[in-house]
């Protein structure tokens, strides 16, 4: 059973770097935090909840993001993270979301509001 660290080491990258993505212009982005966390305030106390942070980033070139991969050990569903790559994909602004667990693949790809028919 491997956990998440080994699920992204021995299936994940060696499947992106296979699918051409650290090919120029093209870039893998490895456990970016894109959040400090949030600040609540408890009482008279102060205190900051964990930051967020995405397994995979993936850019088209440096500064066009495009993806956001969220990896799960292998004996996880890739279900269980496709919540999380959606709130990463959608606080970063990204159409694409992927989640994983080195076995299946699910691909989420989000519309902004303005432009899903009604």
């Amino acid at each position: 059973m491997a956990n998440e660290a080994d699920t992204c080491r021995k299936y994940v990258l060696p499947k992106l770097i296979e699918s051409g993505w650290d090919n120029e212009p093209h870039r893998i982005n490895e456990q970016i935090t894109f959040t400090d966390g949030r600040i609540v305030l408890a009482g008279n106390k102060v205190k900051r909840r964990a930051q967020k942070r995405a397994d995979y980033l993936l850019s088209y070139t440096r500064d066009f993001l495009i993806a956001v991969v969220e990896a799960k050990a292998d004996y996880l569903s890739a279900g269980d993270g496709l919540q999380q790559a959606k709130e990463y994909a959608e606080i970063l602004g990204l159409k694409f979301a992927y989640a994983t667990n080195g076995k299946e693949i699910i691909e989420f790809l989000s519309f902004p509001r303005s432009s899903v028919p009604c």
